[in-house]
């Protein structure tokens, strides 16, 4: 199991590290002007054949993104696009992402005894001994329905989207020539903060500290589950040896949370305003989950 996590800490930043590749050669502005190039432009009149002939990718995912922000503009404004379309996105994507938190919260719930497993093997190397541990751990997830691979699919189908809405928000017609409450979405956090603009600095504040709320809150619900359940938690773990697991977790969240917040700081504020709506969305999401899926069963 601790392999497992080594590759997924692997895993996910090789994949941000794809991201940022795709990111940087696949700009949709003139470097020279800022401007957004006429063949990236999307509007309501572009076609989707056009887009798709810039590639599959500008076709299949960046157009239905920048239609939609285009399409809920005309009624409203870019911000009020970039809301819906970020809650449409959410509620699409529920599906996978309720069952991976599911198995996460319930990972959380069986730390105990998984590290009593762990306690129990601890300094044998020999092969029967790995075997056994695998086999019991193994049991235990069949036990409580959980899935440690689960989130894996999760990871892949968010930074493909996250892409998705970068590239929209930039190529929206509506973005580029509109805006929210006044506020210039194409300029970014940065920008705001060199010039002053309090409202970016806001935004991309608010933004850090509710993907902070909405990756620490499953834990926050498990420790007020955990002091207001009535059901006594097994306590196997040794708290002198730590608990492992738990903070290659947390590692991975902080550096997940870094990550963001150095793309948003340089990328345009509509990115700092989907990644604020989004989390906001999780931490009802994750409500949701803790009272009709995690059932006191540890």
């Amino acid at each position: 199991m601790t392999q497992f996590f080594k590759d997924k800490r692997k895993l996910m930043m090789m994949t941000i590290f794809v991201l940022v590749v795709l990111v940087a050669c696949s700009s949709p502005r003139d470097p020279e002007t800022g401007k957004v190039y006429a063949e990236k432009l999307i509007g309501l009149d572009t076609s989707f054949g056009s887009q798709l002939s810039l590639g599959w990718f500008d076709g299949i995912v960046v157009w239905p993104i920048a239609q939609l922000i285009n399409l809920i503009a005309q009624y409203s404004d870019a911000g009020v696009g970039i809301i819906v379309v970020t809650l449409l996105l959410q509620f699409v994507t529920a599906a996978f992402t309720i069952k991976s938190q599911v198995s996460a919260q319930r990972m959380q719930m069986i730390q105990p005894e998984l590290q009593k497993i762990q306690n129990k093997y601890a300094g044998k190397t020999d092969d029967r001994s790995k075997m056994m541990q695998a086999q019991e751990m193994q049991q235990l997830y069949s036990k409580y329905k959980i899935n440690p691979f689960g989130t894996i699919l999760v990871t892949f189908l968010q930074f493909p989207i996250i892409l998705g809405v970068y590239q929209a928000t930039q190529r929206a017609q509506a973005v580029v020539e509109g805006s929210f409450l006044n506020i210039n979405l194409t300029e970014t956090p940065m920008w705001g903060i060199q010039n002053g603009q309090w409202v970016y600095i806001v935004i991309f504040l608010l933004m850090a500290l509710f993907q902070f709320i909405s990756m620490k809150f499953p834990q926050w619900m498990q420790k007020y589950r955990e002091k207001h359940s009535n059901v006594k938690r097994k306590d196997y773990a040794n708290p002198k040896q730590g608990n492992g697991m738990a903070n290659s977790m947390n590692m991975m969240m902080y550096v997940s949370l870094a990550m963001i917040c150095v793309f948003a700081i340089n990328w345009p504020l509509s990115m700092s305003f989907y990644w604020l709506i989004s989390s906001l969305a999780r931490v009802i999401q994750n409500i949701v989950i803790q009272k009709f899926f995690i059932k006191d069963t540890i």
